[in-house]
């Protein structure tokens, strides 16, 4: 029989039992076989319509990689010869059809022939519970330590050395290892953490120093630190601690797997479910942006050929995302030609693992992949000059907040801090007490120009400036107290929905704000005074678009680029906003091919109207022909694009239009 590469491997992990899986997913391989036996059955016949043979192709395509995942490679082999001559381009005749009956008869006994039960053993839940390693010269003190995990109900050790740590890490691995001030200065301490992290599971590390600055926690995390406390941290404290990095960290990391091979998507949440992974499955790529916001996952597997938007146009457009830029994104592919691999790559891929899978292949990437992006983001997302998340961080963290407070009918708040004189200590310092001001949902970090930020999640700009006053109050107060050199604070304040529902707009307007705080002199919060109802409703963009995969894929471009966009599908409805006195959008994205009025329609009113003078308009169409580009150049668009376009020349196309 053919080797089974989902058989139970020699590192200790358990298997995968492949039998359960090849049972589940039996009458989807055999529906396969059957669309594809029909096809050339009517190719016999002289029947066999472009889409049915185009169609069997494709249930080829996904059966090559099934079968071989299951190591039936010979079944494999026979899908690919049929793939072949399914997907060549030219129609089926009789002939050939007759000859291709015989390989659809031999991979359906491939598929009927029963599997050899799987040898691999149960799995056995682990017992015990956490369990909590103390590193620490200071018996008395790693002792209270334990006593505190103890009374947490975990099970606790103490090592006095990285030595002994070592030794009793390799003897029984615990969940997480805590390591105080003393130990900071040795040698073998990076070390130490590296292997702690490239452990399977891997094993939590919280440093405990004399002075957190942000020196010292770019340095911990650079090493691989989960966790840096500052000394005096009570052992109470410490425990808590681990259990927030534990929580954080050794959670299930949760993989979406986008593939329309039904089959195959059984045989990935199998194999990852085996390793400990919560696995999200997604057959269709048209509800792949809102499956993103639901599941949030740490990275994603993306099947390279799919119908409708193919694999590397979707990786492009994620990397556009600012909300997903830095996922990861691992390929799976049925082609390895250096040209495929090169085009991945191209596209944003992280990594590729060819079909057939090799399981350990595939969760040796996936887990190298999300532990790689976890230590980067350690070290990239933390602002060196106030501890608090960098600016790219926050904008990720606020454009998410936002988006919450629009599904859930919320107000928003953005503020916009600015210290005078900016000295990093005192930055610090106010970005510490606007962190503990918050609540633990709402997002504080960096801001451009030296500035912090905040985004206040379901509360109303006049709750803001309340509660900001009180925190500015507080940073002059603790000041005087020092009898230190204290800098004036100002705050700009711009409320959601009523300034803006996106980052972009919201930030223009608190900024705004500011400026007025910054000439009101010290310790102002200012709210923007353009709130309220009869303000000018201003969009960067409006798309006017039917299609809904392409409109999608556009709206998630323009947002991840900061652009406010509204979204339409009927040339009607664009002619009657518009037309609103209150309304106005410095581009717009205009199909022609609407339902009912038509883009060229809309454009017409528009130029009657006098719409045009604060409106530059962008024609899209499938139709590219001369006379129909000049017909809208000189009604008064602003530029042209023909369909299927590159996202990144359309967004070109936008920004001039906008920013022109």
């Amino acid at each position: 029989m053919d080797g089974d590469p989902l058989a139970p491997r020699r590192d200790g992990r358990a298997g995968v039992d492949l039998t359960a899986i090849w049972n589940a997913s039996l009458s989807i391989l055999l529906d396969q076989v059957a669309v594809i036996e029909r096809a050339v059955v009517a190719g016999i016949e002289r029947r066999l319509t472009a889409d049915a043979q185009e169609a069997a192709g494709r249930e080829a395509h996904k059966l090559a990689g099934s079968l071989g995942t299951f190591g039936r490679h010979e079944g494999s082999r026979l899908a690919r010869a049929l793939e072949l001559a399914l997907a060549s381009g030219e129609a089926l005749e009789a002939g050939p059809a007759l000859g291709l009956s015989r390989l659809v008869m031999e991979l359906q006994a491939e598929v009927v022939r029963p599997l050899a039960p799987s040898s691999a053993p149960p799995a056995t839940a682990t017992e015990g519970g956490t369990s909590l390693l103390v590193v620490d010269s200071t018996a008395e003190r790693g002792r209270r330590v334990v006593e505190a995990a103890a009374g947490a109900g975990w099970h606790a050790a103490v090592a006095a050395s990285l030595a002994d740590a070592r030794a009793l890490v390799n003897q029984a691995p615990p969940d997480a290892v805590v390591l105080r001030v003393d130990t900071g200065d040795d040698p073998e301490l990076a070390p130490f953490l590296a292997e702690l992290g490239a452990r399977r599971p891997s094993v939590a590390s919280i440093l405990v120093v004399g002075h957190a600055g942000a020196d010292e926690r770019a340095r911990s995390a650079h090493m691989g630190a989960g966790a840096v406390l500052e000394e005096p941290a009570p052992p109470d404290a410490v425990v808590q601690a681990v259990a927030r990095v534990l929580a954080r960290d050794h959670g299930p990391s949760t993989v979406l797997a986008v593939d329309d091979d039904a089959t195959f998507l059984v045989i990935v949440r199998e194999v990852l479910g085996a390793e400990g992974f919560a696995v999200e499955s997604l057959s269709d790529t048209a509800d792949l942006w809102a499956t993103l916001e639901a599941v949030e996952p740490d990275l994603l597997l993306l099947d390279n050929d799919m119908p409708g938007l193919d694999g590397l146009s979707l990786c492009r457009a994620i990397r556009s995302d600012n909300r997903w830029s830095r996922l990861p994104i691992v390929f799976l592919s049925g082609s390895g030609s250096p040209e495929a691999v090169r085009a991945m790559f191209a596209a944003g891929a992280d990594d590729f693992v060819p079909k057939p899978l090799s399981v350990d292949d595939l969760v040796t990437r996936v887990v190298n992949r999300i532990q790689r992006t976890r230590a980067q983001t350690q070290r990239l997302d933390v602002d060196l000059a106030t501890g608090l998340p960098t600016e790219r961080a926050f904008l990720d963290d606020a454009t998410r907040l936002l988006s919450l407070a629009r599904q859930d009918g919320r107000p928003a708040v953005l503020a916009v801090a600015e210290l005078r004189p900016a000295r990093p200590p005192k930055l610090a310092a106010f970005g510490r007490r606007l962190r503990q001001s918050a609540a633990p949902e709402d997002a504080v970090g960096a801001w451009a120009g030296g500035r912090l930020a905040a985004l206040l999640y379901g509360v109303t700009a006049a709750e803001a400036q309340d509660q900001l006053r009180r925190v500015v109050r507080a940073a002059r107060a603790a000041d005087a107290d020092a009898d230190a050199d204290t800098p004036s604070v100002a705050v700009g304040i711009a409320g959601s929905p009523d300034n803006g529902t996106d980052v972009r707009t919201l930030g223009a307007v608190a900024e705004r704000a500011l400026a007025r705080a910054l000439a009101a002199g010290d310790d102002a919060v200012e709210v923007d005074d353009t709130a309220g109802p009869g303000r000018t409703d201003v969009v960067d963009v409006l798309l006017v678009d039917d299609d809904e995969a392409l409109g999608t894929l556009v709206v998630h471009a323009l947002n991840g680029r900061g652009w406010s966009v509204r979204w339409l599908r009927d040339g009607a409805e664009a002619v009657e906003l518009v037309d609103q006195p209150g309304f106005r959008a410095r581009a717009m994205l205009l199909d022609v091919g609407l339902p009912g009025l038509d883009g060229l329609s809309v454009l017409r009113h528009m130029a009657r109207q006098g719409r045009l003078r604060s409106t530059r308009v962008v024609m899209l169409t499938v139709r590219a022909n001369e006379g129909e580009v000049l017909e809208s150049l000189e009604l008064g668009a602003f530029d042209h694009v023909a369909k299927p376009f590159s996202l990144s020349v359309l967004m070109h196309r936008v920004r001039r239009a906008v920013d022109g």
